[in-house]
């Protein structure tokens, strides 16, 4: 990077935290672990911004910074592949398992098969645990 490039990312990073903010809320994450990320897609867009085509910096910034983040979450987010549909109906089912719903109330409420639901639950309910926080017989 050059020193204006350099100043110019330095001049967005409260719009990597924002983003970063945003995720860890999402994806039940800790901040401090997408931080980096989101400084890294901070600096490709700070490379390839261009001020003569007349954009915001934000328009471009932030596509970069979501794109690097969810990179990140895909590279490190589930251990097992997990369809996007299933992930999207789990961001929205969010709100109705912390209200404590039952898994037919839930299922009702999306308008999904129970079995679809309890699918999603299993795939998405919870973290992966690293293989180092794993007990061994």
């Amino acid at each position: 990077m050059t020193s204006a490039q350099r100043a110019f990312a330095c001049e967005h990073l409260g719009l990597a935290h924002q983003q970063a903010h945003r995720f860890a809320r999402r994806w039940s994450m800790a901040v401090d672990d997408l931080i980096g990320p989101a400084y890294e897609g901070l600096c490709k867009g700070a490379i390839g911004f261009d001020p003569a085509l007349g954009h915001r910096p934000s328009s471009y910034l932030v596509p970069k910074v979501k794109g690097e983040l969810l990179h990140h979450l895909r590279d490190t987010g589930f251990s097992l592949r997990i369809s996007h549909r299933l992930r999207e109906l789990w961001i929205k089912a969010r709100r109705y398992v912390a209200q404590g719903l039952s898994d037919q109330q839930i299922a009702e409420a999306l308008d999904v098969p129970l079995e679809r639901w309890l699918d999603c639950r299993r795939a998405c309910g919870q973290r992966p645990v690293p293989l180092h926080e794993v007990e061994r017989d």
